[in-house]
């Protein structure tokens, strides 16, 4: 099961960014599959980048999450070009306190400079649903904050979030009780990035 997780990580951090979207900025791909037959679903998408764009150490931001584990998920953080070990992440969302993340995952990443943390779905949806948000990424070469998003601003790995908790609650009790009951509907994912 482990090793099966991590290649479909791997395929999706390969498939990365599927389609152009406004400015020629890609679209973040927030993949769900469906074992009808084992009632097992997942919900994932590759690190995506924060606002600050494609500078060296820019942070990344991915989750993979399945209904085997319905409460937990794996964040996958790394950094612009992999070069920097993350050893820490904290969330800083209106209106929550900081969100700390230091729980490594059980099984490391399979992928270049990221770094795997097992992390509870109530820290993810507040991250998702907030009113804006930042992140401070603590590395061996020191601390990145940059913003994921704001009131005017959003990040390809903010709209993969949003995207993530809706696809994940979907069908569920979760999906009403956040108010994300119809948010997107049948609407193919649309990235709100500013211009």
């Amino acid at each position: 099961m482990k090793q099966w997780l991590w290649a479909v990580v791997g395929a999706v951090a390969l498939a990365g960014c599927a389609s152009s979207g406004k400015n020629g900025v890609k679209d973040a791909v927030v993949q769900v599959k469906e074992d009808k037959v084992a009632r097992v679903k997942t919900v994932e998408f590759a690190p995506q980048l924060i606002d600050c764009g494609r500078t060296a150490q820019c942070p990344t931001l991915g989750v993979h999450w399945s209904s085997e584990a319905p409460n937990r998920a794996i964040l996958l953080v790394g950094t612009w070009g992999g070069k920097a070990k993350v050893e820490a992440v904290e969330f800083n969302v209106r209106p929550h306190a900081p969100l700390r993340v230091r729980s490594k995952a059980s099984v490391a990443s399979a992928l270049p400079g990221v770094t795997a943390f097992a992390v509870p779905m109530d820290t993810l949806e507040r991250v998702a649903l907030g009113k804006g948000a930042w992140v401070r990424v603590t590395t061996d070469g020191g601390v990145l904050e940059e913003n994921m998003y704001t009131g005017e601003r959003s990040s390809p790995a903010a709209d993969a979030f949003k995207r993530f908790v809706y696809e994940a609650y979907k069908g569920t009790d979760k999906e009403i009780s956040t108010g994300l009951s119809g948010i997107f509907g049948d609407k193919p994912y649309e990235p709100n990035y500013a211009k």
